[in-house]
């Protein structure tokens, strides 16, 4: 039994937004977020966000990926909540 691994999942947002993303660096975001489903808590281009409204950001180049993590007994999310270039993240 193997529950170690998160499960990804993509607001509309963020999916529209990975669509506007050159291609090379949607490759290394989903990348990146594969790496996140295997251990969220030991990357170190994580951040825990305070007072933004979402928990958790992960650097990636010059974009920001917002997400929270939602845990219960049975299953693991990680919600990505947004993808956004560095200059719009944290307005």
């Amino acid at each position: 039994m193997n529950n170690n691994k998160f499960i990804l999942r993509f607001t509309r947002t963020a999916l529209k937004s990975l669509k506007t993303i050159p291609a090379n660096s949607a490759k290394l975001i989903i990348s990146n977020l594969e790496k996140l489903a295997e251990d969220p808590y030991s990357m170190i281009n994580v951040k825990k966000l305070t007072n933004y409204g979402v928990s958790y950001r992960l650097r990636v180049g010059k974009y920001r990926v917002l997400y929270e993590i939602e845990k219960d007994n049975q299953i693991s999310i990680i919600l990505i909540v947004d993808i956004l270039d560095r200059k719009d993240a944290y307005k």
